[in-house]
């Protein structure tokens, strides 16, 4: 940088805070309470899936996947239009499971809420928005074709629109 120079920086608007999951607790659970709804692990201050447990429901936790799924309240929408569509659905499908599997495998809590047909396409929606994010980029480097997405103003759920 040349002797004398100045940087300046302007701030345009002020940095959004990001909201938490709304459904994580307030307070942090017991260690080893268990999900009623699917069976994970609460260890360590995360959700863990343990295989060979033999550890039984905690009471009444639902874990903040389950509670999406029973609140219906979905934090990623990935809808999937087009004539490809049509003749490549098993094949597309299959791509969508694969991501949620591999997905869960890192994060127990991302997993696919509805896969349901819907105006001629497919409508999958997630507890997760990376999840959403994790099918249409996938979609995409497999497929090609059209990939939108769309975030809500608090930042809380993604729209996530694939086509070809």
């Amino acid at each position: 940088m040349p002797r004398g120079a100045r940087i300046t920086m302007e701030e345009k608007g002020q940095m959004a805070a990001r909201s938490l999951e709304p459904y994580l607790p307030k307070k942090g659970l017991s260690e080893g309470t268990v999900c009623k709804g699917c069976g994970i692990v609460y260890r360590n201050k995360r959700w863990q899936i343990e295989s060979g447990a033999s550890a039984s429901p905690s009471g009444d936790v639902l874990c903040p996947a389950c509670q999406r799924i029973v609140g219906q309240d979905p934090a990623g929408v990935v809808t999937l239009s087009g004539p490809y569509l049509s003749q490549h659905r098993e094949e597309i499908l299959n791509t969508v499971r694969q991501q949620e599997t591999r997905h869960r495998e890192k994060n127990p809590l991302g997993r696919i809420m509805e896969i349901k047909e819907e105006d001629g396409g497919i409508v999958v929606t997630t507890t997760e928005d990376k999840l959403a994010q994790k099918i249409g980029r996938e979609l995409y480097k497999s497929q090609r074709g059209e990939l939108h997405y769309k975030w809500s103003h608090d930042q809380r759920m993604v729209r996530v629109e694939w086509s070809r």
